[in-house]
């Protein structure tokens, strides 16, 4: 499994088709991650997170998983803001997805 990510803060959302995302191989996670990848329903096809125009800058994060099964392609808008006032139990296991790779992408 290839695994690529990008999180950015923007100012519009034009520009985002043009962001170079960073590589990981499935080593490069924990396993707690990779097995919500592999079987989290929301992760199972290609999917939209979040919600758009909460914020100035707003927050943008894309992923690309690319397996045996395909490409899907994931983008999550302001994962904050919308995981703290609109997310739920059902939302922490992708919120747990792109929140990871946040953090090792500025390591």
């Amino acid at each position: 499994m290839k695994i690529k990510y990008i999180h950015k803060m923007v100012n519009n959302f034009k520009a985002v088709d043009s962001l170079k995302l960073i590589e990981y191989d499935e080593s490069d996670l924990p396993d707690n991650i990779i097995q919500i990848i592999k079987t989290h329903k929301d992760l199972s096809k290609s999917n939209t997170f979040g919600e758009k125009d909460l914020g100035d800058p707003q927050e943008y994060e894309k992923l690309i998983i690319e397996d045996s099964s395909g490409n899907r392609v994931f983008e999550y808008y302001n994962k904050g803001i919308y995981f703290m006032v609109k997310g739920g139990e059902e939302d922490r296991p992708v919120f747990q997805v792109f929140a990871h790779l946040m953090t090792i992408e500025r390591e």
